[in-house]
C-alpha cells in the first residue's frame, strides 16, 4: 500500500516514510551526499545549528528562501553540486523540509527527482508512506507531483512522468524560485535519476543507505 500524506500534518507514520521537499531541501541532502558528505544532521532551529558548527559542522540552509546568519551556505542544490565536500559533515535547516523529515522520523529515506528510480526500485512491494513538505501556507505543486510520480515508478517502473516534472516546473514553487533568480535550482531539481543514492534518517542524521 503507498499513502501520501501533508508532511505538515504528520501524525501517524505507517510502513517506510519518505519526505519530499523537491525545490529544495532534499534535492539538496542528495547532492550532499552525491559530493561525498558523510552526514547530513537537519535540525530544526538555527542555535541548535550554530552548536554543531562549534564542533566541526558546516552549515547549510535558508529561512524562507533567505541566507541564515553565520551559516556558510545556502540551500542551493546547484551551489552544493559545485562544492567538494568529501568527509564533511553538514547541519541542514530549511523552513519546511528538515522539519518533516523530523516529524516523519528513524528511517525516513529523502525523495528527490535525482533518484527516484532508485528510489521506487527500493520501495516495490513494501507499505510506503510519502509525505510532500509543502509550504507553510499552503500545498507545494513540486513535492506533490513528486509523490504522484514516485507512486507511478512504484507501481509501474517504466512508467512516463514527463506531466509531473511539466506541472513541478510551473507551478508556484518555481515562480518564488524565478523571483528570487533561483533559476537553476529548478533545472537542477527536475533532473531525473543523476544518482543511485538513497539518504535514509538513522540516529538523527541522514547517511547513505548501505
Amino acid at each position: 500500500m503507498i499513502r501520501i500524506t501533508d508532511g505538515r500534518y504528520i501524525r501517524h507514520v505507517y510502513g517506510i516514510p519518505v519526505v519530499a521537499d523537491i525545490f529544495r531541501a532534499t534535492t539538496n541532502i542528495v547532492t550532499m551526499l552525491m559530493k561525498g558528505a558523510k552526514e547530513v544532521v537537519p535540525v530544526d532551529n538555527v542555535n541548535a545549528a550554530y552548536i554543531l558548527q562549534k564542533q566541526g559542522y558546516i552549515l547549510f540552509g535558508e529561512n524562507n528562501l533567505q541566507p541564515i546568519e553565520g551559516f556558510e551556505h545556502g540551500n542551493s542544490p546547484t551551489e552544493t553540486y559545485g562544492l567538494n565536500l568529501e568527509g564533511a559533515k553538514i547541519a541542514l535547516k530549511t523552513t519546511n523540509g528538515t522539519q518533516a523529515i523530523v516529524s516523519a522520523g528513524e528511517g525516513t529515506l529523502i525523495g528527490s527527482f535525482l533518484n527516484i528510480t532508485s528510489l521506487a526500485r527500493h520501495l516495490r512491494n513494501k507499505e510506503v508512506h510519502i509525505f510532500p513538505a509543502n509550504l507553510r501556507n499552503g500545498v507545494s505543486t513540486e513535492d506533490n507531483e513528486f509523490a504522484y510520480a514516485l507512486t507511478k515508478k512504484i507501481l509501474e517502473p517504466g512508467s512516463n512522468i514527463d506531466v509531473n516534472l511539466q506541472r513541478a516546473r510551473n507551478g508556484k514553487g518555481a515562480v518564488l524560485l524565478k523571483q528570487l533568480h533561483f533559476e537553476r535550482d529548478i533545472e537542477f531539481c527536475l533532473q531525473l535519476d543523476v544518482t543511485e543514492i538513497i539518504p535514509v534518517y538513522k540516529e538523527g542524521r541522514i547517511v547513505k543507505m548501505e
